[in-house]
């Protein structure tokens, strides 16, 4: 072979330069959530002991330690109520409660009375009332709030009042002129003004659906009723047809077979509501945020029909006295159906400094079936 037929190698070729790519981050694992169950531990006997003497003393006193009595009461039930193994406290005073108490009774006395002197006066009583509501319903939540505490750290209701009376009094006007309909979305607004106004250890409360989301289970609730009022209906009618022939086509049915059929449709209402009342409870808390902690709550409409259903049986038959099994029987119920999910220890959780808050709201509130809380 000659020099000449000799090939040589192509020089090599340049290294390309080094990707200049960003470096990916390492990937931060979230630990799963920790479930931290609520338990109510209290006991029937030993509640009843509490409710026997309250009863008492509230008779003798004419009423007057019914605040004392709301107290002792509270205490026991937030006293029995762990999260995390530590307990809640109740920390109201029974004066300011008292003197709630004597304001509330005065205005409802009013209203009682003005309906026997004039129907003028005590529609506008109740136009009073109306109006302040909203008002009510922020010095309620407020006070409640400020009252409450768990692990040593107080809640706290940040007052809105113009918001406030947008949506628990101006909202009325298109609920009105709607026939209802907007009802679900209203009540959704009054949900989220509540929660959202709320803070713990330096957190907002957040909820985390909008007000529409409130819909499904009030159209549900509506169909069941409107169906059940359908079949009594017939069913009322066919009595009534049935009383009539066996009357001899004079007079109607029998009174028992009256009372059967109202005792029929109405127990419809109760069956709706049991279930209505879970599904409400179980969208509202979980669908609360606390500082990335959520609740789960997982109520069921069958077991809250039959707690509702045994205790008033219960109640009905004992003639009161088993008032305090009923109570302690449905707290240890919803106690058991709601956690905490949390990922931290609640050691970031921080105090907030808070005024004292009359009780006069949460008394009237309550004693005129406000509803305000969660």
């Amino acid at each position: 072979m000659h020099d000449e037929d000799v090939i040589e190698a192509p020089p090599p070729l340049p290294a390309p330069p080094a990707a200049n790519f960003p470096a990916w981050p390492a990937r931060q694992l979230r630990p799963p959530p920790i479930e931290h169950r609520f338990v109510f531990d209290g006991r029937a006997g030993e509640y009843f002991r509490i409710w026997i003497v309250n009863l008492a003393l509230s008779i003798l006193t004419l009423g007057i330690f019914s605040a004392w009595a709301k107290v002792r009461t509270q205490r026991y039930f937030y006293g029995n109520t762990r999260l995390a193994g530590v307990p809640f406290e109740y920390l109201a005073k029974p004066l300011p409660i008292l003197k709630g108490r004597i304001i509330a009774v005065v205005l409802f006395s009013g209203y009682v009375l003005a309906g026997q002197v004039s129907i003028g006066l005590q529609l506008g009583l109740a136009l009073l009332i109306a109006v302040l509501t909203p008002w009510l319903v922020v010095r309620g939540a407020a006070f409640r709030a400020r009252y409450s505490a768990w692990r040593g750290l107080t809640f706290r209701f940040v007052p809105d009042y113009g918001e406030a009376y947008i949506r628990f009094l101006v909202l009325g006007i298109p609920l009105i002129l709607t026939l209802g309909l907007l009802y679900p979305w209203i009540k959704g607004k009054q949900k989220e003004f509540i929660v959202e106004h709320h803070r713990y250890g330096g957190n907002w409360f957040r909820f985390l659906i909008t007000p529409g989301q409130f819909y499904p289970p009030y159209l549900i609730a509506w169909g069941v009723i409107m169906a059940w009022m359908f079949v009594a209906s017939f069913l009322m009618v066919g009595v009534v047809f049935a009383g009539i022939a066996a009357g001899g086509g004079g007079g109607g049915p029998p009174p028992w077979m009256v009372i059967v059929i109202m005792v029929v449709m109405y127990s419809g209402y109760f069956v709706v509501l049991a279930f209505l009342a879970a599904a409400i409870a179980n969208l509202i808390f979980n669908n609360i945020d606390i500082g990335g902690r959520r609740f789960r709550s997982t109520l069921k409409g069958q077991h809250l029909l039959w707690i509702y259903f045994s205790n008033t049986i219960a109640v009905l038959a004992s003639v009161g006295l088993l008032i305090p099994w009923a109570m302690v029987r449905l707290a240890h119920y919803r106690a058991e159906r709601l956690s905490l999910l949390a990922i931290d220890d609640f050691n970031d959780m921080r105090a907030e400094s808070a005024a004292s808050i009359d009780a006069i709201a949460a008394e009237v509130d309550g004693l005129f079936d406000i509803d305000i809380g969660l």
